[in-house]
């Protein structure tokens, strides 16, 4: 009966951080987007402008928006007894995998999921490839946040990532 109660216990731990994942992530993409710049209206006071020759470009300011609530997935398997060094480079080599999807663009949260041998061994995993994909590339998770955790049904040495970008927009700049 101990081994059940045991099972019982674990699912239970695993239920509730599955349900703070989830309210975490609906708090990041509750967020209210900001508020647009109003535009002075012309009156009878205001000069009209002269039209310009050509349209040119208006400026852009870069506002952040949220992250986004779709992920990219990264799946792949590194060694476990890897060194610094080489975890680096094979985590460098897997993201480039995936070029289209990471270029020009800045991880809000990135869920990471490691397997090797027990949960704690999976998590540190998981905390040594988000170290290395920081190093490998740092425009791109210097600044994420990063949660590491153990994945039990994999096995030893798979990563499974889950990459959740900051969404931007451009707004008009106010010309002076």
């Amino acid at each position: 009966m101990s081994g059940r109660r045991g099972s019982v216990t674990l699912l239970a731990g695993w239920l509730f951080a599955d349900l703070l994942l989830g309210l975490t992530i609906i708090m990041l993409g509750a967020q209210a987007p900001p508020p647009v710049p109003a535009k002075p209206v012309a009156g009878k006071g205001t000069a009209s402008p002269s039209p310009s020759p050509s349209p040119s470009p208006s400026p852009c300011a870069r506002q952040i928006t949220g992250v986004s609530a779709k992920p990219v997935k990264v799946s792949f398997r590194v060694s476990p007894g890897a060194s610094d060094a080489e975890m680096i480079t094979r985590v460098k080599r897997e993201l480039r995998k995936h070029k289209k999807h990471l270029t020009g663009r800045h991880a809000g949260m990135v869920l990471t999921f490691g397997a090797n041998g027990g949960a704690g061994d999976g998590v540190h995993l998981a905390t040594r490839v988000n170290a290395a994909a920081r190093k490998g590339f740092p425009g791109i998770f210097q600044t994420a946040a990063t949660r590491n955790f153990h994945d039990l049904a994999a096995p030893s040495g798979s990563i499974s990532m889950e990459i959740y970008f900051v969404s931007d927009s451009c707004s008009p700049t106010p010309e002076s």
